[in-house]
Protein backbone atom coordinates (compact mmCIF):
# COMPACT_ATOMS: atom_id res chain seq x y z
CA UNK A 1 0.00 0.00 0.00
CA UNK A 2 0.95 3.22 -0.89
CA UNK A 3 1.28 6.49 1.42
CA UNK A 4 1.55 9.85 0.19
CA UNK A 5 2.10 12.81 2.75
CA UNK A 6 0.10 15.79 2.60
CA UNK A 7 2.61 18.65 0.34
CA UNK A 8 1.57 22.07 -0.66
CA UNK A 9 1.91 22.96 -3.89
CA UNK A 10 5.41 23.59 -4.64
CA UNK A 11 6.75 27.29 -5.76
CA UNK A 12 6.79 26.98 -9.71
CA UNK A 13 10.15 29.08 -9.73
CA UNK A 14 12.78 28.51 -6.58
CA UNK A 15 15.43 31.44 -6.54
CA UNK A 16 18.61 29.76 -4.53
CA UNK A 17 20.42 32.14 -2.47
CA UNK A 18 21.77 29.88 0.10
CA UNK A 19 25.34 28.62 -0.12
CA UNK A 20 25.21 25.21 1.31
CA UNK A 21 21.70 24.55 -1.81
CA UNK A 22 24.57 25.87 -4.25
CA UNK A 23 26.86 23.40 -3.27
CA UNK A 24 24.34 20.81 -3.38
CA UNK A 25 23.68 21.69 -6.99
CA UNK A 26 26.96 21.60 -8.12
CA UNK A 27 27.88 18.36 -9.31
CA UNK A 28 26.96 16.43 -12.14
CA UNK A 29 24.90 13.07 -10.66
CA UNK A 30 23.07 15.39 -8.66
CA UNK A 31 22.27 17.64 -10.78
CA UNK A 32 21.10 14.73 -13.61
CA UNK A 33 18.80 13.42 -10.59
CA UNK A 34 16.96 16.84 -10.44
CA UNK A 35 17.08 17.12 -14.33
CA UNK A 36 14.99 13.89 -14.06
CA UNK A 37 12.37 14.75 -11.73
CA UNK A 38 11.91 18.18 -12.73
CA UNK A 39 11.38 17.58 -16.56
CA UNK A 40 8.21 17.42 -16.59
CA UNK A 41 6.09 21.10 -15.39
CA UNK A 42 2.66 19.83 -15.51
CA UNK A 43 3.35 16.90 -13.52
CA UNK A 44 6.72 16.72 -11.31
CA UNK A 45 7.65 13.13 -11.69
CA UNK A 46 7.38 11.09 -8.60
CA UNK A 47 10.40 8.28 -8.71
CA UNK A 48 12.07 5.64 -6.63
CA UNK A 49 15.88 5.21 -6.02
CA UNK A 50 15.94 2.23 -8.26
CA UNK A 51 13.90 3.89 -10.88
CA UNK A 52 16.46 6.76 -11.20
CA UNK A 53 18.92 4.73 -11.24
CA UNK A 54 17.65 2.93 -14.60
CA UNK A 55 16.97 6.66 -15.48
CA UNK A 56 19.90 7.68 -15.38
CA UNK A 57 21.93 4.16 -16.16
CA UNK A 58 23.73 4.59 -13.03
CA UNK A 59 24.24 1.80 -10.14
CA UNK A 60 21.14 1.83 -7.67
CA UNK A 61 23.79 2.42 -4.89
CA UNK A 62 25.62 5.12 -6.11
CA UNK A 63 22.71 7.40 -5.93
CA UNK A 64 21.05 7.08 -2.26
CA UNK A 65 24.06 9.31 -0.97
CA UNK A 66 22.90 12.34 -3.67
CA UNK A 67 19.37 11.89 -2.86
CA UNK A 68 20.14 12.58 0.45
CA UNK A 69 21.92 15.75 -0.05
CA UNK A 70 19.26 16.79 -1.95
CA UNK A 71 17.03 16.00 0.12
CA UNK A 72 18.50 17.65 3.16
CA UNK A 73 19.15 20.57 0.77
CA UNK A 74 15.60 20.93 0.28
CA UNK A 75 15.69 20.57 -3.21
CA UNK A 76 13.99 16.99 -3.17
CA UNK A 77 11.18 15.08 -0.98
CA UNK A 78 9.54 12.30 0.28
CA UNK A 79 6.63 12.19 -1.95
CA UNK A 80 4.92 8.72 -0.18
CA UNK A 81 6.56 5.71 0.76
CA UNK A 82 5.43 1.43 -0.26
CA UNK A 83 6.50 -1.65 0.56
CA UNK A 84 8.29 -3.50 -2.29
CA UNK A 85 9.26 -6.95 -0.95
CA UNK A 86 8.90 -6.35 1.86
CA UNK A 87 11.51 -3.15 2.46
CA UNK A 88 9.74 0.40 2.74
CA UNK A 89 10.66 2.02 -0.38
CA UNK A 90 11.01 6.18 -0.51
CA UNK A 91 9.52 7.43 -3.85
CA UNK A 92 11.01 11.29 -4.26
CA UNK A 93 9.64 14.33 -6.34
CA UNK A 94 10.80 17.77 -6.89
CA UNK A 95 10.28 20.76 -3.88
CA UNK A 96 9.76 23.17 -7.11
CA UNK A 97 9.39 23.03 -10.99
CA UNK A 98 12.13 25.44 -11.95
CA UNK A 99 15.16 26.63 -10.15
CA UNK A 100 16.91 29.90 -10.59
CA UNK A 101 20.45 31.69 -9.05
CA UNK A 102 19.55 34.56 -6.40
CA UNK A 103 22.10 37.96 -8.14
CA UNK A 104 23.28 38.49 -4.79
CA UNK A 105 24.80 34.56 -4.29
CA UNK A 106 26.57 34.87 -7.53
CA UNK A 107 28.14 38.13 -6.22
CA UNK A 108 28.81 36.87 -2.82
CA UNK A 109 29.91 33.22 -3.71
CA UNK A 110 31.43 33.62 -7.18
CA UNK A 111 32.92 30.61 -7.06
CA UNK A 112 30.57 28.01 -5.87
CA UNK A 113 28.06 29.79 -8.31
CA UNK A 114 30.82 28.94 -10.94
CA UNK A 115 30.50 25.42 -10.22
CA UNK A 116 27.14 25.22 -10.48
CA UNK A 117 27.26 26.69 -13.87
CA UNK A 118 30.34 24.47 -15.32
CA UNK A 119 28.07 21.60 -13.91
CA UNK A 120 25.38 23.10 -15.88
CA UNK A 121 27.23 23.93 -19.13
CA UNK A 122 29.19 20.38 -19.34
CA UNK A 123 26.24 18.48 -18.62
CA UNK A 124 24.42 20.37 -22.00
CA UNK A 125 28.00 19.70 -23.95
CA UNK A 126 27.82 16.11 -23.91
CA UNK A 127 23.91 15.85 -24.60
CA UNK A 128 25.11 18.65 -27.43
CA UNK A 129 28.00 16.53 -28.68
CA UNK A 130 25.62 13.28 -28.22
CA UNK A 131 23.32 14.88 -30.82
CA UNK A 132 25.70 16.17 -33.15
CA UNK A 133 27.15 12.58 -33.27
CA UNK A 134 23.92 11.43 -34.46
CA UNK A 135 22.05 13.95 -36.18
CA UNK A 136 25.06 16.11 -36.81
CA UNK A 137 25.26 14.53 -40.95
CA UNK A 138 22.39 14.82 -43.46
CA UNK A 139 18.85 14.16 -42.34
CA UNK A 140 15.68 14.29 -43.92
CA UNK A 141 14.21 17.50 -44.24
CA UNK A 142 11.27 16.59 -41.96
CA UNK A 143 13.40 15.79 -39.39
CA UNK A 144 15.58 18.87 -39.69
CA UNK A 145 14.65 20.55 -36.26
CA UNK A 146 16.51 17.60 -34.45
CA UNK A 147 20.18 18.74 -36.05
CA UNK A 148 22.06 20.59 -33.12
CA UNK A 149 22.53 24.42 -33.51
CA UNK A 150 25.74 26.04 -31.34
CA UNK A 151 26.17 29.61 -32.47
CA UNK A 152 28.59 32.20 -30.95
CA UNK A 153 28.81 35.78 -31.86
CA UNK A 154 31.47 38.30 -30.40
CA UNK A 155 30.84 42.03 -32.05
CA UNK A 156 30.31 45.33 -31.86
CA UNK A 157 26.54 46.79 -32.00
CA UNK A 158 24.55 50.13 -30.83
CA UNK A 159 23.48 49.32 -27.74
CA UNK A 160 19.79 50.05 -29.25
CA UNK A 161 20.57 46.82 -31.07
CA UNK A 162 21.90 44.94 -28.14
CA UNK A 163 18.51 46.21 -26.25
CA UNK A 164 16.62 44.06 -29.15
CA UNK A 165 18.78 41.26 -29.13
CA UNK A 166 18.34 40.70 -25.41
CA UNK A 167 14.42 41.42 -25.57
CA UNK A 168 14.06 38.64 -28.63
CA UNK A 169 15.85 36.24 -26.31
CA UNK A 170 14.06 37.23 -23.31
CA UNK A 171 10.86 36.48 -25.81
CA UNK A 172 12.05 33.22 -26.70
CA UNK A 173 12.74 31.99 -22.97
CA UNK A 174 8.56 33.23 -22.25
CA UNK A 175 7.46 31.46 -24.94
CA UNK A 176 9.35 28.00 -24.52
CA UNK A 177 8.58 29.07 -20.70
CA UNK A 178 4.90 28.73 -21.77
CA UNK A 179 3.23 25.73 -19.81
CA UNK A 180 0.95 25.39 -22.88
CA UNK A 181 4.33 24.93 -24.80
CA UNK A 182 5.08 21.35 -23.03
CA UNK A 183 4.14 18.47 -24.80
CA UNK A 184 4.53 15.24 -22.40
CA UNK A 185 4.44 13.20 -26.09
CA UNK A 186 7.25 15.29 -27.91
CA UNK A 187 10.78 15.74 -28.12
CA UNK A 188 13.17 16.83 -24.98
CA UNK A 189 14.34 20.18 -25.98
CA UNK A 190 17.85 21.63 -24.36
CA UNK A 191 18.06 24.86 -24.37
CA UNK A 192 20.68 27.46 -23.06
CA UNK A 193 19.79 31.04 -24.17
CA UNK A 194 22.53 33.80 -22.63
CA UNK A 195 23.89 37.15 -23.43
CA UNK A 196 26.46 39.59 -21.96
CA UNK A 197 27.95 43.17 -22.39
CA UNK A 198 31.87 42.90 -22.33
CA UNK A 199 32.59 46.49 -21.32
CA UNK A 200 35.64 47.46 -22.35
CA UNK A 201 35.66 50.68 -20.77
CA UNK A 202 37.81 51.64 -17.66
CA UNK A 203 36.05 51.28 -14.45
CA UNK A 204 36.27 54.62 -12.57
CA UNK A 205 37.53 54.66 -9.13
CA UNK A 206 35.05 56.95 -6.69
CA UNK A 207 37.80 57.62 -4.60
CA UNK A 208 40.00 59.56 -7.15
CA UNK A 209 37.55 61.32 -9.03
CA UNK A 210 37.54 62.07 -12.49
Amino acid sequence: MEKSPAQAEPPAVRTVDDVDVLKAMADPTRLAILAALMKSRHNRPVMSVKELAAELGEPQTKLYRHVRQLEAAGLVEVASTRMVSGILEQRYQASQQDLKLGRGLLQEHPDESADVAQTVFDRWWDGFFAAYQRYGAEISPGEAYRKPMLVMIDMKVSPAKAAEVRNKLQEIIRDIGDEESEDPQGVALNLVVGSFIQDTLPIQDPTTGP
